[in-house]
């Protein structure tokens, strides 16, 4: 579990370091990021699905 939780935030980490946050908002935005990054990609993931199926009905 320890190794689990080392990979969830250095993967976290290194898309804050990626980003290349410079103010306090940023990085605290950054930390927060770090925090929840796979909620994040999950619900762009269905943002992405909402759209497709959109278009497909729009055609």
């Amino acid at each position: 579990m320890l190794l689990e939780l080392t990979l969830y935030l250095l993967i976290g980490f290194m898309g804050l370091f990626l980003s290349k946050a410079n103010s306090r908002r940023e990085i605290k935005n950054g930390i927060v990021f770090v925090a929840f990054w796979p909620y994040f990609f999950l619900l762009k993931y269905v943002e992405f699905t909402d759209n497709a199926k959109r278009n497909s009905r729009n055609r």
